[in-house]
């Protein structure tokens, strides 16, 4: 209908999220498999190494062998954000994990290492707040610096998952969009806080201590990995798409620029494929002498004249022999 108004972004936000909850609640469930095992692999692990001490960043390392399932969630909520129809989730799950197992192993490596720097500096910081003001400003730094290493978070697995880029370039342009994609990283960032702020609250007013466990477990298995993936993809797929076409359409202009130059260079070496206009001279008159003539707006010697005008001949000849054959 021409009268229908356009829906505001947080309604089709909505909209692809509700219409498509089975599939995201069938995408955690998936997920919550490899998470399961993974974790509870860690945690008898730290049992044994470090006995009744809870090394959280020890338990934290199984994001790494985690990750490449996470591709999977990713694929998934792409397709759903993007807004197609019928996604097949358990079909488009496995595919994903097996195609991008190694990138995504890599891809949790980084991440790990960078999320506990950026914990480990705040903490720090923190800490050393009473000391001086100075931290203050050191503290807020690395704030910044921790948001924008979440927001080259958000590229990388999309990026890695939608296009065949060597690793160096999925990393680039990730951390350029992390900048460049402001906007959208913030209309992200906001949307994942509500999602953490429902659960939170779902959370905050459970005064047993087993009951929390259970509902965060429960959160965990049903909600939150698929969730707040879909959040994120649905903000920033779109500019991550426009700004890699944009780049596409400007190589390919570079590309068709540097042939036409190299063309133009090509004529200018050689001087034979450019065909000679002798038509302001009377050739009978022209003889073999350094005296100058005017030619083609420019002082010519005769005798150089005379050669070109020879050498046209037996080209002309040789191509008219060449079609008689």
């Amino acid at each position: 209908m021409e009268n229908e108004r356009k829906k505001f972004r947080f309604e089709i936000l909505l909209e692809r999220y509700f219409t498509n909850f089975h599939r995201i609640l069938f995408t955690n469930l998936i997920f919550a498999v490899p998470s399961a095992v993974i974790f509870a692999l860690f945690y008898f692990l730290n049992s044994f190494i470090f006995k009744d001490s809870l090394v959280v960043p020890f338990l934290l390392l199984s994001i790494i062998p985690l990750y490449p399932f996470y591709a999977g969630v990713v694929m998934v909520c792409r397709n759903i954000a993007r807004g197609e129809r019928d996604v097949p989730v358990f079909r488009s799950f496995i595919r994903a994990v097996k195609d991008n197992f190694p990138h995504f192993l890599l891809h949790g490596v980084l991440i790990y290492v960078a999320s506990m720097l950026c914990v480990l500096a705040v903490s720090l910081y923190v800490s050393m707040l009473s000391v001086s003001w100075v931290f203050y400003g050191l503290l807020f730094v690395v704030i910044v610096i921790a948001l924008f290493v979440l927001y080259t978070a958000f590229y990388i697995p999309l990026m890695s998952i939608t296009y065949d880029l060597p690793l160096k370039y999925v990393y680039k342009n990730s951390f350029l969009m992390s900048f460049g994609e402001f906007k959208n990283n913030l209309f992200a960032t906001l949307a994942l806080a509500v999602v953490f702020g429902i659960c939170f609250t779902a959370v905050a007013f459970i005064n047993s201590g087993m009951a929390k466990i259970i509902v965060v477990a429960a959160l965990w298995v049903l909600l939150i990995p698929a969730t707040c993936t879909f959040m994120y993809v649905f903000f920033v797929y779109d500019g991550m798409t426009a700004i890699i076409r944009d780049k596409d359409e400007l190589s390919r202009e570079l590309t068709d620029s540097i042939d036409k130059s190299l063309e133009q260079r090509k004529k200018e070496m050689n001087p034979q494929t450019v065909e000679e206009d002798f038509s302001d001279i009377d050739i009978s008159s022209l003889k073999d002498t350094d005296d100058y003539i005017f030619h083609n707006g420019r002082m010519v010697k005769q005798s150089t004249l005379l050669r070109m005008i020879r050498e046209r001949e037996q080209q002309n000849a040789e191509s008219g022999s060449d079609s008689d054959e």
